[in-house]
């Protein structure tokens, strides 16, 4: 069963249990292939959304329980982790790209880069 859809630069169907993420442009196509590469070099290290898998730019990743707003620390320690996340532009302040597992913070978009954020302008 189908419980909502979004969209920006990618359609986001979210199921029961997943989230597929289907690209609708060449930004979305990146930020696919970005979510698999920081996955998996970041999984041991950072509280990332599980990736299930990636296929031509389209991912599917687990769905998390949604929150409301996101903790100032949660941001700086997931620049401070990831390195290609400290950088000015980008969306990691937006508690929509965030969910919880427990009493963990989980970072559910994180295919933006410089590269990608610029394109936003």
């Amino acid at each position: 069963m189908i419980f909502c859809f979004r969209y920006s630069t990618r359609f986001v169907i979210i199921l029961k249990n997943i989230v597929i993420k289907i690209p609708l442009d060449r930004k979305g196509f990146i930020q696919g292939y970005n979510e698999k590469k920081i996955f998996n070099k970041y999984k041991h290290k950072a509280v990332l959304a599980e990736l299930k898998w990636m296929f031509l730019g389209i991912v599917c990743q687990k769905r998390y329980t949604t929150i409301n707003e996101i903790p100032k620390n949660e941001v700086y320690n997931i620049k401070k982790i990831i390195p290609e996340f400290d950088f000015d532009n980008c969306d990691f302040w937006n508690y929509e790209n965030w969910g919880k597992e427990g009493e963990k913070y989980i970072l559910l978009d994180y295919g933006n880069n410089p590269y990608v954020a610029s394109l936003y302008k």
